[in-house]
């Protein structure tokens, strides 16, 4: 069912990015690439006693915004080209947020490179194993130098 939703959500998502702009493209295999971030997120989550984040739709419509953005206009990091920060990303999608947290990476080819990586970051992995998180959203599109990948981590207000 998780995989299911990630999958949907993903095949939306993309059009969203191709409408946005010609030049942001997602992988071929965008959809198992979310499915495993999601997948090793929880597991870092559950190997340090903490719950799983729930999927959300509008956190991931976030995450593949900001991807598309670093695509499309050749950056990488937090601060949108427009200035935004990932608040101000999930409240423009919607999202009321209490709690918000952004982890990027890029040109990883895979996603257990990238949850390794995270967890070896004290402040990637304070954001993954945040105790009052509750949700995930997850972007990726094509990048210069491999996919560019966007986990934004909530909870609702």
């Amino acid at each position: 069912m998780f995989c299911t939703l990630i999958a949907a959500v993903l095949m939306a998502l993309s059009a969203h990015a191709a409408a946005a702009s010609n030049a942001c493209a997602m992988p071929g295999n965008a959809n198992q690439m979310a499915s495993q971030i999601a997948a090793g997120v929880n597991a870092s989550r559950q190997a340090n006693g903490l719950p799983p984040l729930t999927y959300n739709a509008k956190l991931s419509r976030a995450a593949m915004v900001h991807a598309c953005d670093m695509s499309v206009n050749h950056f990488f990091g937090h601060t949108g080209s427009n200035g935004s920060h990932s608040q101000n990303r999930v409240r423009a999608v919607g999202y009321r947020d209490c709690t918000v947290a952004e982890n990027l990476a890029w040109g990883y080819p895979n996603a257990g490179q990238i949850i390794g990586g995270w967890m070896k970051s004290s402040g990637h992995r304070s954001n993954m194993l945040h105790p009052r998180v509750t949700e995930m959203g997850i972007g990726i599109t094509d990048g210069a130098k491999g996919p560019n990948w966007v986990l934004v981590v909530a909870r609702r207000c």
